[in-house]
């Protein structure tokens, strides 16, 4: 029987459900192992996998099944020698893979992207790196020559997957031109890639697609690597051919919370290899920086590496505790200690920042180490802290942080944005946001809020796009967590700028160091074969 090689779990329902369905479609042509290979793939697509690898080549009985095609079929399963596909999944990976042939032919246009090595690069630029490496001063000095060569600023879009990323986006190049002293006129304002695109209610597609182009000569995308499948291929068929796509992102950190690590997968081989800038140089992290060395252990699995960094009385700002003792409420209160002085004072730009002092972060939702639990327990704690407000109403109190976990684009409101409750003038207790504006905020009253929850703990997918002074790191003792991995545990300690305090076992981390989740889709061999049939085809000898 084909099948994936993947731990047994449990039968989830939507599994079963999608299995049933196929089989009574089948209607017994090709019953002998359909039912399990369809389980399994749905299984795996839902836990991010595009193209399911296959233990051994699929029965050749399984062609016979109406459900069941090869490449290019319209039929629910697709099967090739080595891989299966949900037709859905399948048709995102071919589309993606041809947008991204028609981009990588060399370009015509002069272009800056050529001082980068990248002259026989087409319209497509991938810049990865960890943070501090220098991703947007690149793609500012970038823009800064495109515009010295006559590009309209209007004619260069910024986007990142969420408000939070598009926002932080935003205060990045502007800091960026202040220190570079880059004094051309030059976008700043960076919209979310839904907004982009053109969001329309209900509808899969977007306004903005192959037949209706962006108005653009160069998008950049920031915080790729947390783009879906979906999402990237509807961004590739939006930017007009001749325009440049610039993708900025980070190949070690956790995929998209939707299907496919298409980032990763897009700089894991060498078919973009003339497309692909590597920063590696951390300008924020210096040798004696111990969450540095933490991101360096990681992303090279050195386990003993990693031990003894957080062992290590030279690098006192990252520590593990192994104790089964659980989270200290003198922790919390040390750590956001600021943070409660800065509520009192009532100075938004100070409350902000200190609430960015410290995070929460775990892998879980649900339980009693998951976020939903964690932030029930820091509620206990820091409404006895913070100062009390007449008229508040459960769950509401002066100082409380939420998150936006759907888009509102009425309220221009999106999944990720952190408000803070404060008191307004008139003493009404409002949500404030920053509006990307420095020092701007914007307040929302409390019954106006898409849906949200508390914020003093975090998922680690949550966190991604966001940094914070120290990050408080929990990963639970479970004997399978299959969202514990590598880049899991990178992107936690990334989100660090000084200091990280992990509460787990050596065990729990060498497991997570080891973890590594594989390509989730075939793009690489689909462009090294398009390539190849590209290369055969331009040097075949003319019938004229």
């Amino acid at each position: 029987m084909p099948s994936a090689p993947h731990p047994v779990h449990p039968v989830h329902p939507l599994d079963d459900q999608l299995a049933n369905l196929l089989k009574r479609l089948d209607g017994g042509v090709s019953q002998r192992g359909l039912v399990a290979l369809i389980r399994e793939v749905s299984a795996r697509t839902r836990e991010g996998v595009i193209a399911v690898p296959l233990a051994e080549t699929p029965l050749a009985e399984l062609f016979d099944s109406p459900v069941v095609g090869r490449e290019g079929d319209y039929k629910p399963l697709i099967l090739s020698d080595t891989h299966a596909w949900l037709y859905r999944y399948w048709h995102y990976e071919d589309r993606l893979a041809k947008c991204i042939q028609t981009r990588i032919t060399p370009s015509s246009l002069p272009s800056p992207l050529a001082g980068e090595g990248l002259g026989m690069g087409g319209n497509l630029l991938i810049i990865s790196g960890g943070p501090g490496t220098g991703k947007t001063t690149k793609v500012t000095r970038i823009l800064a020559d495109l515009i010295a060569d006559g590009m309209e600023p209007a004619r260069i879009l910024l986007a990142a997957p969420t408000g939070k990323a598009a926002m932080r986006m935003q205060e990045s190049i502007r800091d960026t031109r202040q220190r570079e002293n880059i004094t051309c006129p030059m976008p700043e304002q960076s919209s979310t890639l839904h907004r982009l695109l053109g969001f329309i209610p209900n509808r899969v597609g977007f306004r903005h697609h192959a037949n209706n182009p962006l108005p653009a000569d160069v998008v950049i995308v920031d915080e790729a690597s947390m783009i879906d499948i979906s999402l990237m291929t509807h961004l590739f068929e939006a930017v007009p051919p001749p325009a440049k796509l610039i993708l900025l992102g980070d190949k070690d950190q956790l995929a998209s919370v939707e299907t496919g690590s298409i980032f990763r997968d897009l700089c894991s081989g060498d078919a973009l290899a003339k497309q692909m800038l590597l920063l590696q140089t951390s300008y924020r992290f210096s040798d004696a920086d111990g969450v540095g060395q933490l991101a360096q252990a990681i992303r090279e699995a050195d386990e003993e590496r990693l031990l003894d960094v957080l062992a290590s009385p030279d690098f006192a700002t990252v520590t593990l505790d192994e104790s089964q003792a659980g989270l200290d409420a003198n922790w919390l209160r040390e750590g956001w200690q600021d943070y409660v002085a800065a509520v009192r004072e009532g100075e938004s730009e100070a409350i902000f920042r200190a609430f960015n002092a410290l995070r929460i972060l775990t892998p879980l939702r649900q339980g009693r180490q998951g976020v939903e639990a964690l932030n029930v327990w820091v509620d206990g704690v820091m409404q006895r802290l913070l100062p009390a407000h007449e008229g508040a109403q459960r769950p509401w109190y002066v100082g409380r942080p939420v998150m936006v976990t759907q888009n509102d684009y009425r309220q221009n409101l999106f999944n990720g944005d952190i408000g803070i409750a404060l008191p307004n003038e008139k003493g009404e207790l409002r949500v404030w946001f920053p509006t990307g504006e420095a020092g701007e905020y914007r307040a929302v009253a409390p019954i106006r809020l898409p849906a949200h929850e508390t914020a003093w703990a975090m998922t680690i997918h949550k966190s991604q796009g966001s940094e914070f002074t120290r990050v408080l790191l929990i990963l639970p003792e479970a004997e399978d967590l299959p969202l514990l991995g590598r880049e899991l545990l990178y992107t936690a300690v990334t989100r660090a700028k000084t200091g990280i305090h992990i509460l787990a076992s050596r065990a729990m981390l060498g497991k997570a160091l080891r973890q590594v989740a594989p390509p989730a889709s075939q793009l690489q061999e689909r462009l090294v074969a398009y390539s190849s049939f590209v290369t055969a085809s331009t040097s075949a000898p003319s019938l004229d």
